[in-house]
């Protein structure tokens, strides 16, 4: 069976991310490149269920308020 495959652009938009934290997120080993800078669309849909349910209980924010101090330094 085939892995369906998503562009850094593609898995942006499904996390509801920008391309650059998608590439904090492999840097990080939180997703992996599977062929070239393509991401698993099944590892992909687990990290976004996940960061929903943050995302829903207030945790999101404080992830990404983090995620943007460290961009700034």
């Amino acid at each position: 069976m085939l892995r369906q495959l998503l562009s850094i652009t593609q898995t942006a938009e499904r996390l509801r991310v920008r391309p650059e934290y998608v590439r904090q997120l492999v840097a990080k080993k939180r997703l992996d490149f599977i062929h070239g800078e393509q991401l698993d669309a099944a590892q992909v849909e687990r990290l976004a269920q996940l960061m929903e349910k943050l995302r829903s209980n207030g945790i999101a924010t404080l992830v990404e308020i983090t995620a943007q101090e460290h961009q700034e330094e």
